[in-house]
């Protein structure tokens, strides 16, 4: 599991409600939610709401949703899952989706040549070329 919070609320609205602010509330469910993966809690009286706890988690932090800290987030990710698939010896970028999406873009982009499936999608979106 992987958290993403903010020190910072975004613009100027942060309505308060119960004595807090709508930001407090996020950052203390953010802190909330990983300790309750991290520890759990059992419950003798009624075993249904027993959650089981040592799960891990990482929590990435940042002042304020910014467009530099949007990127390096997305870098964040795709780093991670080129990393992965260095470990687990799979081609992150060769994926046999992304070349069928390939070459059925360029079908698309030469008129979807008698391909109706193609076709009938691209009026159902609304995307005509």
């Amino acid at each position: 599991m992987q958290f993403i919070g903010f020190k910072e609320k975004e613009g100027n609205l942060d309505a308060e409600n119960g004595g807090s602010t709508s930001q407090t509330k996020l950052k203390a469910n953010l802190v909330a939610q990983i300790v309750a993966f991290a520890c759990g809690r059992e419950n003798k009286e009624n075993p249904n709401k027993d959650f089981e706890g040592s799960r891990p988690s990482s929590v990435l932090v940042a002042d304020r949703l910014t467009p530099f800290a949007l990127g390096s987030i997305l870098a964040h990710f795709e780093n991670k899952v080129m990393f992965q698939g260095f470990v687990w010896n799979i081609n992150s970028f060769d994926q046999e989706g992304v070349q069928l999406g390939k070459i059925l873009a360029k079908k698309v982009l030469a008129g979807c040549e008698g391909d109706e499936n193609l076709l009938s999608y691209s009026k159902l979106l609304g995307i005509d070329f």
